[in-house]
């Protein structure tokens, strides 16, 4: 992008705004006050006000004597989620931390242009090449560095024209991704509506221990499976799976869990303690507590799985059950570090069983519906995927001359 069309030129930030950044020093927080805004309340793209600490206005006043933002200056994240740029439309007071620049436009320069010129991909690599920091360090973008970023500067007609094209294109292209990520939310809403039906289909209010059809009954899982309680082997007997394929494969926790079958492990062990069978179903029993997969093949287990292999109930059928309980696991888990579920929980746990062909007959309608949900989640994400990059692409037009 070295060359510009005609009347553009090449201007740094530093050149075309005044930068600074919030405060470097951790202030005195207090539960109402001054909103006292960080990375995280701008790094989506958006103000995002869900989570925001305060501090008093006595504070305030003095940190907007070094950084004082105000409408319609340009916040930019600069420790952590670099780059992300966002024009401010706020109308009341706040102040900033040390993980946000601060740009305030001091020639003509249309604000809303310079917000979509930060957040093209020409920025991106820019910054990635420019950054401090990264890997085990937290990435950074320096203030002498952020002022010698480059910036595509058009006249001000131009400037104008292009935000106008951009405004209405990307308005169209949120409003679709809005539209396909209600849809998302609509298919998740529609398989947990399938399993409450699939598992109270009597529709009976109780929160424990429902109205059940006639022939099934309620089962502790200790009464109708094989629980095993995983345990870690040596360390010292775990190795990488490149150079030992010939010994068993080992999952501590659920870091290969997938939708429904657990995806291969990167370690193998040859100190067995304990076994998940083939087919039988994991769950999650250290934090994140209540996940589950399905096992396509024998695995060793550690601390962090919990091995449930049905005596007389169809896996299949106590998966997609298990679905369900997420919530009862985390409320029933402790710790105050690391949440966890006791093995008397595990046992203990009741399910709804109705007879073998029937236990059947709802897995196989539930796993068809699963794998037609997850077929159009595929495709609505791919979609979404594809109006993102819409953006970009219009973006790198813009910035181009080619709009």
């Amino acid at each position: 992008m070295t060359n510009l069309p005609q009347g553009w030129e090449w201007k740094s930030l530093g050149e075309i705004c005044f930068i600074t950044d919030g405060t470097h020093k951790t202030p005195n927080y207090i539960e109402t006050g001054i909103p006292f805004l960080s990375v995280k309340n701008i790094s989506k793209g958006f103000f995002d006000l869900s989570d925001v600490k305060y501090i008093s206005l006595e504070e305030h006043n003095k940190l907007i004597k070094r950084a004082k933002p105000e409408f319609g200056d340009i916040l930019i994240c600069r420790i952590g989620t670099l780059g992300k740029a966002i024009k401010i439309s706020l109308e009341f007071e706040f102040s900033i931390f040390v993980s946000l620049g601060l740009l305030k436009p001091k020639v003509k320069i249309i604000s809303d242009y310079l917000v979509y010129f930060l957040n093209s991909y020409f920025i991106e690599g820019w910054i990635n090449d420019n950054k401090v920091g990264g890997g085990t360090h937290t990435a950074k973008l320096n203030l002498n560095i952020l002022e010698k970023c480059p910036i595509a500067l058009p006249p001000l007609k131009e400037q104008e024209r292009i935000v106008g094209i951009l405004d209405e294109s990307f308005a169209k292209i949120d409003e679709s991704i809005k539209i396909l990520e209600q849809d998302l939310l609509n298919l998740d809403e529609l398989m947990q509506s399938a399993l409450q039906k699939a598992f109270n289909p009597l529709k009976d209010n109780a929160k424990e221990n429902y109205k059940l059809p006639q022939a099934w009954e309620w089962k502790s899982l200790d009464e109708i499976c094989e629980i095993v309680m995983g345990q870690s082997p040596n360390g010292n007997c775990i190795f990488n799976k490149d150079k030992n394929k010939d010994l068993i494969e080992f999952h501590q926790g659920k870091i290969a869990f997938s939708d429904k079958y657990i995806n291969k492990s990167d370690f193998v062990t040859s100190d067995i303690r304990k076994i998940a069978k083939k087919n039988s179903v994991v769950l999650s029993v250290r934090a994140p507590v209540g996940e589950v997969n399905i096992t396509s093949e024998d695995i060793a287990i550690g601390r962090g799985l919990c091995s449930i292999n049905g005596i007389k109930i169809n896996n299949e059928f106590l998966f997609f059950y298990l679905l369900t309980l997420k919530k009862y696991f985390n409320d029933n888990s402790t710790g105050s570090t690391f949440k966890a579920i006791s093995t008397k929980i595990v046992k203990e746990t009741k399910i709804p069983l109705p007879p073998l062909k029937e236990q059947e007959q709802i897995a196989s309608h539930l796993d068809e519906l699963s794998s037609h949900v997850k077929n159009l989640k595929q495709n609505y994400q791919a979609q979404i995927k594809d109006l993102q990059e819409l953006k970009n692409s219009l973006l790198d037009k813009a910035f181009k001359g080619n709009l």
